[in-house]
């Protein structure tokens, strides 16, 4: 029914991604000459890799995952003979390797809001916390480490959904649940 891949919208990740490995090797490259300091090169060397790491993480986190939003037919059918749709989150890794990672039947999704990632006193918003009760988590399928806007969608569950904002998928959930 309705299918979107979400765009990065700011070049934050990017930019702290490229600082991690540019930083990481330049520590490599400067622990490199003879150190007065003892374990100047060790220290070095250890933030070195530490920052490598970080920036492997983002990269993999990031930039080799992307996420479809989908609204299709869940197959299952109510009481009324109706069929029942889904909120569909894929995974595509790499360009190749493709799995479901969230399935919300729209009849389950209680609340959606379009708002701001980051809760601030300027902009009025709480931080996003799952509902339940019983211990609901909070998910981020996002396209951008800080997106701009988000979808937040509630479950039944107690657990909270946060997908990058797209005007015809926030239509498509505040009308349907």
């Amino acid at each position: 029914m309705y299918s979107v891949t979400p765009k990065k919208q700011s070049r934050l990740t990017g930019l702290i991604c490229a600082a991690c490995f540019i930083c990481g090797l330049g520590l490599f490259v400067a622990s490199i000459g003879k150190s007065e300091i003892p374990y100047a090169t060790l220290a070095a060397q250890l933030a070195g890799v530490l920052c490598l790491v970080a920036g492997i993480y983002l990269y993999t986190k990031y930039f080799a995952h992307q996420f479809t939003y989908a609204v299709q037919p869940g197959g299952v059918f109510d009481a009324n003979g109706d069929e029942i749709y889904d909120l569909v989150v894929t995974d595509t890794v790499g360009g190749r390797r493709r799995r479901v990672v969230c399935r919300i039947a729209l009849r389950d999704i209680l609340q959606v809001d379009a708002r701001p990632a980051r809760a601030t006193k300027k902009n009025g918003y709480a931080k996003i916390e799952a509902p339940g009760e019983d211990g609901g988590q909070v998910f981020s399928y996002c396209a951008d480490m800080i997106p701009g806007k988000i979808l937040a969608v509630y479950d039944r569950d107690g657990n909270a959904v946060l997908l990058t904002f797209d005007q015809g998928l926030y239509e498509i959930l505040s009308k349907k649940h």
